[in-house]
């Protein structure tokens, strides 16, 4: 017996997907001022037919086909805020079931450049898959526009292993040529896109389904002079560029949006996650705890993000900040003032070096009080921070004075979230030594405890 398959739980229904007539073309033609011979319904079913023979057959259907908004709806009755951006632009092989798109912000968090970007260059086993296509040719101008359905067509469905059902092609690209905001404009010249969200063998009786994804398709369309009729061919450019990402396994994307929202936070959706999602505005900011917090989700996401040579995901967790005595000096019975060296050691203190996440930066700011002193600082943590590096700092002390110096260090220890058990454990433990270097009259009381007063912004 083999081993069973994992499902995916959606609930979807079927619908028939958006066909491209030739009265839905003409309509986009005239929209962009094309209303000669070429534009005979006709005529532009043949064009149609053309078309359709170049689709290439793929497996994978899709549930939900978006493009960007045109008008003020919003898709409140289906996403999350991040996709207020987007509106329904056609129907794909199925639809969600039911108030709820499920996945779908989800899908939409990870196919979003910015995100697949790093995640693919950073996650082991990311599943995506990338395609692009550009060319410059000679075109008549309603030739132009057919062509340029093909090609997108055929880049969008190579951007799958198992390619794009031929329909739903159809229907992502039925609205393709969108108006010009320039109606005088003497070019075509539009950049567009879709979002669509995939599902593969979906079996609508046990409402599972092998594998859900995202395809994202961007192109930019550009025709000389394309109203110009004494022209009998035209400069026609066309850019085209497609992502995909699929899962089979819902844990595996968890840990993949895990370790994407550890990284971006407020950074995630090109700087507007702060607005979108709710994180605060410091958007590379990290939370130092009082106290080792639970190991969970929320933990995950408010720390610092590490590299992973594996599917599981690992973030640094700070907490339980304190100052260490790290020298004093008794000047009192002294006229002249006193100097001494100390070498003072910064940065992560683990025996084997932890790697950050490539070219990550963030900040962590807190108010400490311990005993009588009260102590204000914000820490930077960049690639550099991963080594600990020790440098002499010198200090001075007046006539008369007694000074007693201490340095702050933060406990951390690595949380790991496992996609296969769906569990997050502490891991190693250790110290981190900041660069803040702190002086007092009076020694502070072996055993107190230090206490975070506040939250410091950078």
């Amino acid at each position: 017996m083999g081993i069973p398959r994992k499902m995916i739980p959606i609930v979807l229904k079927q619908t028939t997907p958006t066909e491209l007539t030739p009265a839905r073309l003409r309509e986009q033609l005239h929209n962009i001022g094309l209303t000669c011979e070429h534009t005979d319904e006709q005529r532009l079913k043949r064009y149609i037919d053309d078309v359709r023979k170049e689709i290439p057959k793929g497996r994978t259907e899709t549930f939900a086909i978006f493009k960007p908004q045109e008008s003020r709806q919003t898709l409140s009755a289906w996403f999350d805020t991040s996709l207020d951006d987007w509106e329904l632009s056609s129907l794909g092989n199925w639809e969600p079931d039911g108030p709820g798109m499920g996945y779908g912000p989800d899908l939409h968090y990870l196919i979003f450049k910015q995100h697949f970007d790093w995640l693919r260059d950073n996650r082991p086993g990311f599943p995506s898959a990338e395609e692009a296509n550009a060319y410059k040719k000679r075109y008549d101008s309603v030739d132009a526009i057919k062509e340029a359905f093909k090609e997108l067509a055929t880049t969008a469905s190579a951007a799958l292993v198992k390619g794009l059902n031929k329909d739903s092609i159809e229907s992502i690209f039925s609205n393709a040529i969108a108006p010009l905001n320039d109606k005088n404009a003497r070019d075509y010249d539009k950049k567009n896109s879709r979002v669509v969200f995939l599902v593969e063998n979906y079996d609508p009786a046990s409402r599972e389904a092998e594998g859900i994804g995202a395809l994202a398709v961007e192109w930019h369309l550009m025709i000389k002079d394309y109203k110009e009729k004494k022209k009998l061919s035209h400069d026609t450019e066309l850019k085209i560029e497609a992502r995909s990402i699929l899962y089979g396994d819902l844990a595996a994307m968890k840990a993949d949006l895990l370790a994407a929202k550890a990284h971006f936070k407020g950074r995630a959706f090109a700087g507007r996650g702060a607005a979108l999602m709710g994180i605060p505005a410091k958007d590379t900011a990290i939370e130092i705890y009082e106290k080792r917090p639970p190991a969970n989700e929320t933990t995950f996401l408010k720390s610092l993000p590490l590299d992973s040579d594996s599917e599981k995901a690992r973030v640094m967790v700070m907490f339980t900040p304190d100052l260490q005595n790290i020298g004093s000096i008794n000047n009192s019975g002294s006229k002249a003032t006193a100097t001494y060296a100390k070498s003072v050691t910064t940065g992560f203190t683990f025996s084997s070096t932890q790697q950050f996440s490539i070219k990550s930066e963030f900040e962590a700011g807190i108010v400490l009080a311990k005993g009588s002193l009260e102590i204000g600082f914000t820490l930077s943590f960049t690639e550099q921070s991963s080594k600990s590096t020790t440098e002499t700092i010198n200090f001075s002390v007046p006539p008369g004075e007694i000074a007693f110096t201490y340095q702050g260090d933060v406990r951390c220890q690595i949380l790991e979230y496992d996609p296969v058990m769906d569990t997050y454990q502490y891991k190693a433990s250790s110290r981190f030594l900041s660069p803040v270097i702190a002086s007092t009259k009076e020694p502070i009381i072996p055993g107190t405890q230090a206490r975070i007063r506040a939250m410091k912004s950078g």
